[in-house]
């Protein structure tokens, strides 16, 4: 099969070839694009992928290809402001790591031969980069009217309407103009007109494919509520704008740039089909403006309170022609796959996200059938293979054995994925006026237990802000502030010791559901005897206790628990510099520490320095009852107070950029990073269950094994009709073949994910050799009137997939497959990732599931990339303990 990037490389190599033999300007012999061998981390994701490109701001701005010039480097606004940013950035070369088959998704952009980034107190004078995603389809580059910015500080979009303050980067003065500072290539007029005012101006943002509108900073239409706004399309919380990307003291940089498709930016569209491309993805923008500290009329921009680096705006015309600029190409935001071939819905653990994204477009080409992927928590597993609703799936990921509260249907069992969790975090650190985004930390189980447990003070609502109704319970008096208080955060982590702000939770955001990969957390938590007894109530060296609150929920005990509760009851007024609000409206727990939607979701957060719950009250604000006065939504961490991090997959973070920390003992050795080698090493440790099912134990990974590491199996329904086992027998073919072959290109194996050992290939090559065996054995059944014909979910009750009525399900013998390809059916009653520490038991969750099953079943899954889209949202929150937010208590 030939993917689309190889396509796509054929095309590029055309009109390379294309434009020499034109005579237009080549940057250099090789052009800014990496060669075809650059790779990147299997696990981590970090690298160069084939379709990096570094880009020159000494060359001037180069055209959609990536390596024509579009446009050389030339003077913009005065004498001074020229060779100010000629002076500090004319070496700087920035290299974006991928380019092509891009999704939702994060890439690593890097930079040389910048200058170091002020950040001493007083606030940012300059010397920085900002980046945007934009839009546009001339090739020689963007309007600034189809940038998304928004971002922190001096780009912040109001987050609720009860916001005063317009605090933006869209605005500036026109010349003359005042002592601040002015744009003389800016012309004044009705385009960027600034609300009459003559002497200032304001870009607009131009959604695209509405040409005809331009929605400006101050676009309020009071006598039409419904009218388009910026927040229509973008705001502090959504926006992927950085508004400041520092460089270190030797001119480099790194930042992880998360870009968006037309499914979280409607506004750019990218990824979307484009008519004037004959409905091929549309194409955009990476857009990186060089900030020095002078205005474009050589106004200097000095320190001063609150402010956020150089004043005038970056889309001004001489800063915006200081760009640098780096075409994005997509993949389709639309299907893709052909119609009216059969659909097989699969559902399971959200850990193979990023695998059936990768491999549905893949695997429905040339007539191949489309398999629809919904995450759902484990319990739904066992209720969507018992089902025999039309739709219903014949297939779940799961990292355990499957349990029915009865009696199930025959299943086998294949591996497609090794995979682990990770804490994936974005912490800065400062040290004098250099503040730099940190690459590594160490996370003890100790740590993990405290961070968990709301056992410091600010991970309270209240625990350490003045003017509330809090107070101190005497387990407290021991307790310390914050995790960096810690002796065991500073045993493992000397360099990242103190915080800007330090009345802010630093408590990891988590998902809410009850799951087997949760549990395996506490197991890794529950290693050490030392946490365990912490947990129990013993005093840790210090004197510092568990929050009580936990102590009641055993967590210590086994079995482990297998969710993150909110344990805590408190409910806090916070009035310092708010008006009292009214009635009993209050923080509770998780409204300060906020559960994210899934995995992804709680990347994406960490990603946007944007994991806290609560803001301070807003009088104005809306609240969901409709009523007036609410919590306001946070900004995101400005740059040197980001602390954020959470528990996710190693694909997830991986795709996002993001690092990881090493899990080490709380005495600070044995220190372990996922990775390719420690993934392998808790494989080769990894032990066997009854069923012949392999797991890595994260008490006992085995020597540099990584204790998170998780091995996923497909769980298939054996008694479907013959066209669904050929079909998933097909699926798992591709799992143990192509499908385990690294890389960024669809139908590839993303990063995060381990290529499977040749021992599992073997035993999903067998468990796919039964499947077509069984279909073979089995005649194909005569739909009755009223089947839909997609229906793959026959068992012995309805007569679909079983020789004749009555007759027993075809299977095949346990000993005819190597452990962990096995046929079997577990005993009724084993426990679907429930524990009695859990909030939820197993009964609950298996009748909430089977409630919502058939809506699993007739809505089809959707390859899981955007939670928007999909049912994960719906299942985490039906799962979740219920909670009072506060109003109305």
């Amino acid at each position: 099969m030939r993917s689309r990037g190889s396509i796509r490389r054929r095309g590029a190599a055309g009109l390379a070839a294309l434009v020499a033999a034109t005579g237009l300007a080549i940057v250099d012999p090789l052009g800014p694009t990496r060669p075809a061998d650059a790779a990147i981390d299997p696990i981590t994701g970090f690298g160069d992928t084939d379709s990096a490109v570094t880009v020159k701001w000494a060359d001037g701005v180069v055209r959609s290809d990536n390596r024509t010039i579009a446009a050389p480097r030339e003077q913009s606004g005065s004498d001074a402001f020229y060779e100010d940013l000629r002076a500090k950035y004319g070496d700087l070369a920035v290299t974006v790591s991928q380019t092509e088959e891009l999704a939702h998704q994060g890439v690593q952009i890097t930079w040389t031969g910048g200058v170091p980034t002020d950040t001493s107190p007083g606030g940012l004078v300059g010397d920085y980069l900002q980046i945007m995603q934009c839009y546009g389809d001339a090739p020689t580059g963007p309007d600034p009217e189809a940038c998304q910015w928004g971002s922190f500080g001096r780009t912040s979009l109001p987050a609720g309407p009860g916001d005063s303050k317009l605090q933006n980067r869209r605005t500036g003065s026109v010349c003359p103009g005042a002592s601040g500072g002015c744009d003389p290539a800016e012309p004044s007029g009705p385009d960027h007109q600034w609300s009459g005012h003559e002497t200032e101006f304001n870009v607009p943002f131009t959604p695209v494919g509405k040409p005809e509108l331009k929605i400006y900073l101050d676009t309020v239409d009071p006598a039409d509520p419904t009218a388009e706004t910026l927040r229509t399309y973008f705001q502090a919380q959504s926006t992927n704008e950085v508004p400041v990307a520092a460089t270190s003291a030797d001119g480099s940089g790194r930042v992880s740039f998360e870009v968006q498709t037309g499914r979280e930016a409607n506004g750019l569209g990218c990824g979307d089909p484009n008519t004037a491309a004959g409905g091929a993805p549309r194409g955009c923008w990476l857009v990186i403006v060089p900030r020095g500290s002078l205005a474009p009329d050589g106004t200097s921009q000095g320190p001063g309170p609150g402010r956020l680096g150089v004043f005038q705006t970056a889309l001004s015309a001489s800063n915006w022609a200081q760009r640098l600029q780096v075409h994005l190409g997509f993949l389709p935001t639309s299907n893709i796959c052909p119609q009216g071939a059969a659909q097989r819905a699969m559902v399971g653990t959200e850990l193979v996200t990023n695998l059936a994204t990768s491999w549905q477009p893949a695997l429905c080409q040339d007539g191949g059938a489309v398999y629809t992927f919904t995450a759902t928590p484990d319990a739904a597993n066992a209720v969507q293979l018992a089902s025999t609703l039309p739709g219903s799936a014949g297939l779940a990921f799961t990292t355990k054995p499957v349990a029915f509260a009865d009696q199930g249907p025959p299943l086998i069992y294949a591996p497609v994925a090794v995979t682990g969790l990770t804490l994936a975090f974005q912490i800065d650190v400062t040290d004098g006026s250099q503040t730099q985004q940190v690459q590594r930390i160490r996370i003890s189980p100790e740590l993990m237990a405290k961070s968990l447990t709301q056992s410091y003070k600010t991970d309270l609502p209240g625990g350490v802000v003045s003017g509330t109704d809090f107070v101190q319970p005497e387990w407290m008096r021991t307790v310390r502030t914050t995790m960096l208080d810690d002796p065991r955060w500073q045993l493992l982590n000397p360099d990242v010791s103190s915080l800007a702000s330090a009345n802010i939770t630093l408590a990891p955001m988590t998902t809410a559901d009850q799951s087997a990969v949760n549990q395996s957390v506490w197991t890794w938590v529950q290693s050490e005897p030392d946490v365990q007894a912490w947990l129990r109530g013993q005093p840790d060296a210090g004197g510092m206790v568990v929050n009580p609150n936990y102590q009641a929920l055993k967590l210590g005990d086994s079995p482990p628990a297998s969710g993150y509760p909110r344990a805590d009851p408190i409910c806090t007024h916070i009035t310092s510099g708010n008006p009292l609000p009214p009635g009993e409206a209050c923080i509770t727990s998780v409204d300060y520490i906020p559960y994210a939607h899934d995995l992804e979701d709680a990347a994406v957060h960490v990603q946007r320095a944007n994991t806290h719950g609560t803001a301070g009250w807003d009088p104005t604000a809306v609240a969901p009852d409709g009523s007036t006065g609410w919590w306001a939504k946070p900004a995101p961490r400005p740059l040197g107070q980001r602390f954020s991090w959470t528990i996710t997959s190693a694909a997830v973070s991986a795709r996002y950029g993001l690092p990881t920390a090493d899990l080490c003992s709380s005495g600070g050795d044995g220190c372990v990073v996922p990775s390719a080698a420690s993934l392998t090493a808790a494989v080769a440790a990894a032990k066997p269950d009854s069923l012949g099912l392999l797991h890595v134990d994260p008490a006992a990974p085995g020597p540099g094994g990584y204790p998170l590491t998780q091995i996923v199996y497909a769980a298939v329904r054996t008694n479907q009709d013959p066209a669904a086992l050929r079909d998933t027998a097909a699926l798992l073919e591709y799992a143990a073949g192509t499908g385990q072959t690294s890389g960024v290109e669809v139908g590839q194996l993303p990063a995060g994910y381990l290529p499977l050992p040749n021992s599992l290939r073997d035993k999903t090559r067998a468990a796919a050799q039964t499947l077509r065996e069984l279909a073979a054995a089995r005649p194909t059944p005569t739909p009755s009137p009223t089947s839909t014909g997609g229906d793959d979910s026959g068992d012995p009750d309805d007569g679909a997939g079983v020789p004749s009525a009555g007759a027993p399900p075809a299977t095949a013998s346990p000993s005819a497959l190597p452990p962990g390809g096995t046929v079997s059916q577990p005993p009724a009653g084993l426990a679907a990732g429930s524990t009695p520490n859990d909030a939820l038991g197993a009964i609950r969750w298996l009748l909430v599931a089977a409630l919502i099953a058939g809506a699993v079943g007739s809505l089809g899954g959707v390859v899981l990339r955007h939670p928007p889209t999909s049912l994960t949202w719906l299942f985490r929150h039906l799962f979740t303990t219920a909670r009072t937010r506060g109003k109305g208590r």
